[in-house]
């Protein structure tokens, strides 16, 4: 890791300030958060007390207007980790690509490397940037007609298995195994303006884990099909959108689905908001099927509340998660101000027929020091229902979590 800080700060100085400075660009982020976590339904335990910090830093380079190279090195890591004199190997490629702009003279880009890709609302397809470590994935992507239709298309390995092989010495051959599983996904994404105040976001992805779980049976192999519509008329605006996932896992049928509808309404410096989300789940009664709809690469903390009890389609019985949302952004102050309020249902009822989480209450508060860096409190209490209690028991008080946090970007 001594390596590549080395051999950036060897590019950037001599390189970088032997030409023109304006052809590099660099950003920077500190990410620091303290957390009170009693989130295990127990007021006889004392609550968990940590901080995490993740710090970022990019570099930028465009080499004439035809090639963009960008790299960003990430630390993340919780404090009191280790002792003041240990060395933590912390540090990462977060991301690391070239992107080829119009090469062959076609209208298209052409970005490979490690990237983040971030889609729509990020509710299937999401940098995850509440995270002290984020989401980034390696692989190629196809931007084609970026300036008139604007069309993704991308193949990213998420697990390789196969180490490289530099010298290949007979003792390799062949290879013992049919193949080396991996585990990759191919997909699309499209981005239509069907009128000055509505947009439609058509998404398809398919993920093959080629491990078996018995003969010629692939651990995954999953089709995703989503589309998110998007209004806005005046003070009023919504969002709906749809998924539905199909193939097979573990040699099981696949067959779910995701439906969420929130409007939004603004009123001078208020915005109240309305919503449902409906993620399918699997029913206990039929084993032999899978309905639980997955949400592996969204940001789930924006819409599942934000305790991030349901990070995962929580026990395979899907979420059915109603809210409302208040937000305050006086015109005349740095701060703004935030409410939500959840009531979470499972999709399917468990066996004993329960079917209730419970009932989840956000406050936010955000303080805009200067443009980029601000101050966030927030707050949150969980009542639980007749599931969580299930689930957690003997554990069934309230539950609390609270943090503070800096989020600073240059």
């Amino acid at each position: 890791m001594k390596k590549i800080f080395l051999l950036l700060f060897i590019l950037m100085t001599s390189s970088g300030f032997s030409q023109n400075q304006s052809d590099w660009k660099f950003s920077g982020q500190v990410q620091l958060r303290s957390e009170l976590d009693g989130r295990d339904f127990s007021n006889k335990t004392f609550p968990l007390t940590f901080a995490t910090i993740r710090t970022r830093i990019g570099v930028e380079k465009f080499v004439s207007e035809k090639v963009q190279f960008f790299a960003q090195l990430q630390d993340s890591r919780t404090l009191g980790q280790g002792n003041p004199t240990a060395y933590l190997d912390n540090v990462d490629l977060y991301q690391g690509y070239v992107k080829l702009l119009s090469p062959f003279d076609l209208d298209l880009e052409l970005q490979a490397g490690r990237f983040q890709i971030i889609y729509g609302t990020e509710r299937f397809m999401g940098a995850s940037n509440w995270s002290h470590i984020g989401r980034s994935f390696d692989g190629v992507r196809f931007t084609i007609l970026p300036k008139n239709f604007h069309l993704d298309l991308f193949a990213l390995t998420l697990v390789e298995l196969q180490a490289p092989i530099s010298n290949p010495v007979p003792a390799l051959y062949p290879n013992p195994a049919k193949e080396v599983p991996s585990f990759s996904m191919y997909g699309f994404y499209k981005k239509t303006e069907l009128t000055e105040k509505s947009r439609l976001d058509l998404m398809g992805y398919y993920e093959i884990d080629r491990k078996d779980v018995k003969p010629d049976t692939n651990a995954i192999n999953r089709f995703t099909i989503v589309a998110t519509y998007w209004g806005n008329y005046g003070d009023f605006s919504t969002i709906v959108e749809t998924g539905y996932q199909f193939g097979k896992i573990l040699g099981l049928d696949l067959r779910a689905y995701l439906i969420s509808v929130q409007g939004s309404y603004k009123t001078g410096i208020s915005t109240f908001t309305a919503g449902a989300d409906i993620l399918s789940g699997n029913d206990p009664k039929e084993p032999s099927k899978i309905s639980a709809f997955n949400v592996s690469y969204g940001t789930n903390h924006k819409f599942l509340g934000y305790m991030d009890y349901f990070l995962a389609n929580s026990g395979g019985l899907g979420i059915n998660n109603f809210y409302l949302k208040a937000n305050l952004n006086p015109e005349n102050l740095k701060f703004n101000f935030a409410l939500d309020l959840h009531h979470f249902m499972s999709n399917q009822k468990a066996l004993s027929g329960k079917n209730t989480f419970g009932q989840e209450i956000d406050l936010t508060i955000v303080y805009r020091f200067i443009p980029g860096t601000s101050l966030i409190w927030g707050g949150s209490v969980f009542l639980p229902g007749d599931l969580m209690k299930a689930i957690f028991a003997p554990r069934k008080d309230m539950a609390f979590w609270s943090y503070l946090m800096i989020s600073a970007n240059f």
